[in-house]
This record gives C-alpha cells, structure tokens and sequence, in this order.
C-alpha cells in the first residue's frame, strides 16, 4: 500500500513526488515511456516565474526580450519587462525527477496505467497490480486516469506539430503568426542566431500547415527534430473523483492563450501536493476533503486566467489573421503592452 500512486513522470507528476516525499510519506510513479523527458512534446517557453518554482539557470538556451506578433505584411512588437526563457525541455525534465528521486520517490518506467478499483483501491497496470491511498492522474491531455475513474475533461483540443530548423533568426525575437491557420497561431521560437523551434496548432492537419508556413517564413531550410502533440485547454469541471485526482496537462491546467502547461502545471502541482499531505496527515480520503483542499484552491489562483485565455485566444482568433486590425495596433503605438499584460497571467491585477 502506498501512501501516493502517481501516473505520469512528467513536471506535474514529479513537482507532486518531490513535495510529498519530503515529508517521508512513500510514493510511487509510473511512468508509460521508457526516459525522462522524451519525447519532448513541448516548446520550452516559458517566463521568469519558473524560477520561483525550479532551478533552471543550467536548462536555459536562449533568452527572449521581445515577441513579434504578425499577420500578413503587418506586425507589432512587444517588449518584455521581464526575459522570457527557451530551456532545454528534456534536462528540466530529467532535474525535477532527480530531485523527486534524491527525496525517496519510486519511479517505475515503461510502465503504463491501465485500471482503476474505486473500491479496494487497486491499480492495474502493465507490470502488476498496486494499491494507494490517492490516485494521481498527471497523465497528459488525454488522462487515461480521468477516462478510467469518471472525471470529464473540457471537449476543446488541439493538435501540435513543431521541428527545428536551421535559419538566419534575430536571437532575442519570438514571432507568433496569427494569418497562418484557423483558431491559433504558428511561433517561431530561436534558440540562438541560427536554430529555431518552429511549429503551430489546430483543430487537424497541422503538420500540413506547418510545411506551408515554413515555406513561406523560411523557404527550404534544414529541418529536424519533428514532434507532435495534443493539447485540451479550458476550465475542468471537477479535477476530482473520491479519491483520485487530476493535475498539470491532465487538468487543463494550461494557458489557452499560448497552451503553454509549465507555470500552471507546477501551480496545480503544488495545490496537490499540499492536498495530499493534509489528506495524509488527517487520515481523510473523500471527494469533499479533495474538492475543498485542491480542486478549489487551485482554481482560486487560476480559474480567472484560464478563463480570460479562453476569451482571449477567441478574441485572436476572430481578428487575428486581419493585417487591419495589426496596423490599427502599430499605428495607434500601444505597443507598451507588457506594462500591463503578463505573459502567464494577460490582465495584471
């Protein structure tokens, strides 16, 4: 028996083992694919704010100071207050496991989830049957954990397709190009002068998409390092069934804005790990501690900003591939954007 089962070894899952095991309490990941951080389903942007949650000066590539929004012939720039970072997504990755392993954590790899018993709280898996206390599904967008113990996910989803290229880029320069396909944008991300990251989302097909629009931005460049994803962004209903629990990508705990997870994967991350150890501490298992302790707590600190992304990304979508509405912008130079919006959380308080 043990005290946590936590499917899924990615930021959100290990962010949870890590918290948790300090506290003595045994815990278990399981973990589908066979290493950590691959493969690397990710763009790897992300802002200042991950450094109240992880030491990641030794995973930074590149640092961004401005993003170029575009559409068309038109684009506006905006500074930031604040370096954005590119970082390796594989050795942030690989850190946060360390750290979950040097504190006690068990990880088990290549080992996938299959079931789950509400009512010996086994757990079926591909290499043997366990038992836990708490479930953690921290298994991705498509959670096997939620469709297997009834807790319904938001419909919206996306699919990602992204490589890296080689090209002349300006290093400091992010561009999100919203005249590219319906509903998102396409961002070309440098990881230096010479190597971008460059990819889009939508609603099928993205990869066809992606070929036309490097094209288009690049002509024939040398290309490797393909990946593809899913991504489901709104807010969950309830991130919780007795005692099984939701979090990270698995949660929408994402931007639906830019689909960016980390921030607000490590945010849901914390609300469980505290959860959890009360839960632990008090004996008490039940969907009412769960949904009191973690499902509304984290939802105070990102409800509004998941909603407002939601708003926002419809916003774009509407006007985005208008280069109209990018000269009404540039022309009318509130280009100072960023002395009130924030990069994770769009409106400042």
């Amino acid at each position: 028996m043990y005290d946590i089962l936590i499917v899924g070894a990615g930021p959100a899952g290990c962010r949870v083992a890590e918290r948790v095991s300090e506290e003595g309490y045994d815990i278990l990941v399981v973990e589908e694919h066979s290493s950590i951080g691959k493969p690397v389903q990710c763009t790897g942007l992300v802002s200042s704010r991950i450094k109240k949650f992880a030491d990641v000066d030794h995973v930074i590539v590149n640092k961004i100071k401005k993003a170029r929004f575009c559409s068309g012939k038109e684009f506006f720039e905006v500074k930031s207050k604040d370096d954005a970072y590119v970082i390796d997504r594989e050795m942030f990755d690989k850190s946060l496991y360390q750290g979950a392993v040097e504190l006690g954590a068990n990880f088990k790899m290549h080992t996938k989830f299959i079931d789950y018993n509400f009512k010996n709280k086994r757990i079926s898996t591909s290499k043997g049957d366990y038992e836990s206390k708490i479930l953690i599904g921290a298994d991705g967008p498509n959670s096997s954990v939620a469709k297997k113990t009834g807790i319904e996910v938001p419909k919206d989803i996306l699919f990602a397709a992204q490589v890296r290229l080689k090209s002349k880029l300006n290093s400091d320069t992010a561009e999100l190009w919203f005249d590219v396909v319906p509903e998102f944008f396409a961002w070309v991300v440098p990881e230096n002068d010479n190597i971008a990251r460059v990819g889009l989302m939508n609603n099928k097909n993205p990869m066809t998409y992606l070929e036309k629009f490097i094209k288009r931005r690049f002509g024939r460049p040398v290309i490797f390092d393909r990946t593809g994803d899913s991504i489901r962004y709104g807010l969950i209903k309830k991130s919780v069934k007795n005692n099984v629990l939701v979090v990270g990508d698995a949660a929408c705990q994402i931007k639906p804005f830019s689909a960016g997870g980390l921030i607000y994967g490590q945010i849901g991350a914390n609300h469980a790990a505290r959860a959890c150890i009360k839960a632990l501490e008090k004996n008490d298992f039940s969907e009412k501690f769960f949904v009191k302790n973690y499902d509304r707590e984290w939802k105070k600190e990102l409800s509004k900003p998941i909603k407002q992304g939601v708003m926002f990304k419809r916003l774009f979508s509407k006007f985005g591939d208008k280069p109209l509405f990018f000269k009404m912008i540039r022309e009318l130079k509130i280009t100072s954007l960023s002395s009130f919006l924030d990069m994770d959380f769009l409106g400042k308080d």
